[in-house]
């Protein structure tokens, strides 16, 4: 019987940590792979995907004269699929938990006009662009202040201008009368510092309450994004599939190798390899590769 080791999940999240080193992140190698990676996919959603977005702005959009120009050259950057990281927070390259963004998927850039001396990251601003990315489009719901992170404005103005990104998150409870109880902002944000989940009740046109949950599905005990979580959850599900299927097409590998006129080896080590801009299976005795997907 032919001996089998593999390790799939150490193999991918190996290259992941690889691949945040090489851009630059600084994060402590001593934590938890799973919680690191986890961040990464927070980070990777708050740079955006580089490609054109159509933007829109609310009815209720206001920027300050000073601040219009850094908008403008931020607008052109969305429009053009351009890297929007020098408005983000420092702390994204420390991978440092966005709360509001974790939680509600509402990102907050900075609007400087030009560079800082690190020509890293456009000068800091007091005021923020406060936007939310869905599919294509960028929408840019208003200029808000830093402490702004649990204003509920921030949703309302989402739901009176795009009603379509809030539906997905409204609870339906029949005689809804209210939240009870119903936290004030200042309590809002020290329940979701403490990674606890919130929900939010906005208003109809017709001035009725209705409840939903967060608009990013809440976060986590360590504040991680729940659909980051989920995105991890999935990622390892498919990786122990991939592991089933070497398993399951042993067979295949040896008529292979003995194709290829290959001592087969008496123990076959697999490893799950980044290369050609995927991730392929490769037998670590023989050097060979394998497409299972069939």
């Amino acid at each position: 019987m032919t001996d089998i080791t593999m390790d799939f999940v150490t193999d991918w999240q190996n290259e992941m940590i690889k691949e945040m080193e090489e851009e630059g992140l600084r994060f402590k190698k001593s934590l938890p792979k799973d919680s690191l990676i986890i961040k990464y996919f927070s980070y990777r959603r708050k740079r955006g995907l580089q490609k054109p977005y159509n933007i829109f702005k609310s009815n209720e959009f206001n920027c300050p004269e000073e601040y219009q120009k850094g908008l403008s050259n931020l607008e052109e950057i969305l429009k053009n699929g351009g890297d929007i990281s020098p408005y983000l927070s420092k702390d994204v390259e420390k991978l440092k938990s966005d709360l509001m963004f974790n939680d509600w998927s509402v990102l907050h850039l900075h609007l400087g006009e030009k560079f800082e001396n690190s020509n890293k990251y456009i000068k800091r601003t007091g005021p923020l662009l406060f936007l939310y990315f869905k599919g294509e489009n960028v929408y840019l719901i208003n200029i808000f202040q830093h402490q702004d992170w649990t204003k509920k404005e921030v949703l309302q103005i989402m739901y009176s201008n795009w009603p379509e990104l809030i539906q997905p998150y409204i609870m339906k409870i029949d005689g809804f009368q209210g939240l009870h109880p119903e936290y004030t902002e200042d309590q809002h944000l020290e329940l979701r510092k403490a990674g606890i989940t919130v929900m939010l009740e906005l208003m109809d046109a017709n001035g009725k309450k209705f409840p939903l949950i967060p608009t990013g599905m809440g976060i986590t005990a360590s504040g991680d994004s729940m659909n980051d979580v989920r995105h991890y959850q999935h990622q390892i599900k498919e990786i122990r599939s991939l592991e089933d299927m070497v398993r399951s097409n042993i067979d295949f590998v040896k008529q292979t190798m003995k194709s290829l006129n290959v001592n087969i080896p008496t123990s076959l080590n697999f490893k799950l390899v980044y290369k050609d801009g995927r991730f392929q299976v490769q037998e670590a005795n023989t050097q060979l590769f394998f497409d299972l997907k069939r």
